[in-house]
């Protein structure tokens, strides 16, 4: 694995509908592929970028979201084709500047919710039952959009506790 720079990366959809159809962790339907990233989260700061062959393409539109330091549309096109509504949800919530960075914790704001993405995990609900933990190419929007707002500098950041911040909300 190469290290590239600094990620906390997390996702994840909840079912609903009985819990038959897969949606993105506010109730919306979400019939996309699961997300195919494989990061882990270093605890001295930086990212690390997968280097497998078969997560190639998944490499290849971080890098290049992280050489460019902004979105780019062939970027964008690799996380959707690979993503899915996965990934057009988390540009979205890049895009309306929803990744936020407190002194504990990365949150991503959803439409019902905020949703902490901390070492490779997310605390959605598509993350907790849609998707298999054990599998790093499994990821919910949320785990997407920090990704992708950590390497286009698009975090918007908080100098207080998350913690103490949630007692409030």
């Amino acid at each position: 694995m190469r290290k590239v720079g600094d990620d906390h990366d997390s996702d994840g959809d909840e079912r609903a509908n009985g819990g038959t159809e897969p949606t993105d962790g506010d109730g919306d339907a979400d019939a996309s592929a699961p997300a195919t990233e494989s990061e882990e989260s270093e605890g001295s700061g930086g990212y690390v970028v997968p280097t497998d062959a078969e997560l190639d393409r998944e490499t290849d539109w971080r890098a290049e979201l992280a050489d460019a330091g902004r979105l780019t549309a062939s970027a964008v096109d690799t996380l959707v084709t690979l993503h899915g509504a996965r990934g057009s949800r988390a540009i979205d919530a890049v895009s309306e500047k929803r990744v936020k960075r407190y002194c504990d914790f990365t949150v991503v704001v959803g439409h019902e919710d905020e949703y902490v993405v901390e070492d490779g995990g997310c605390t959605c609900k598509d993350s907790s039952y849609n998707l298999d933990a054990e599998d790093p190419n499994q990821r919910c929007w949320h785990v997407l959009a920090a990704a992708v707002a950590e390497r286009i500098g698009e975090v918007d950041h908080h100098d207080m506790w998350y913690s103490d911040v949630r007692e409030f909300l």
